[in-house]
């Protein structure tokens, strides 16, 4: 039960958190940032939110920003959701994108010779 629980929590937040992103959060001009998965425990006391960044010249700078915004954040959630327990987000980076397009290019390379 709680797994499941835990499921619709997950998409919960990923829903939100990327409204909120999308609205309320400046990021560096030409900037592409996207929440591409959320995991929440089982316990529900942590969320691990993933995020893509392109271009990945501003992922520094793009999790420093959310670093410093996950307490905002946390509370914007807090009070959209109502719902107890509230797990702590935790942003992360998920540099899955960024690898895939190394191996595309890669194969491109590979077609032309």
């Amino acid at each position: 039960m709680k797994a499941h629980r835990a499921e619709r929590i997950a998409s919960l937040i990923h829903e939100e958190l990327g409204k909120f992103l999308l609205r309320e959060v400046e990021f560096p001009e030409g900037s592409l940032v996207t929440i591409s998965r959320v995991e929440v425990d089982r316990e529900l006391a942590t969320a691990s939110v993933w995020v893509s960044v392109l271009p990945s010249s501003s992922k520094g700078e793009v999790m420093k920003i959310l670093k410093d915004e996950q307490g905002r954040m946390q509370f914007l959630l807090n009070r959209k959701m109502n719902i107890k327990p509230m797990p702590r987000i935790n942003f992360l980076l998920d540099e899955g994108l960024e690898k895939a397009a190394a191996i595309e290019k890669i194969f491109i390379a590979g077609d032309n010779q």
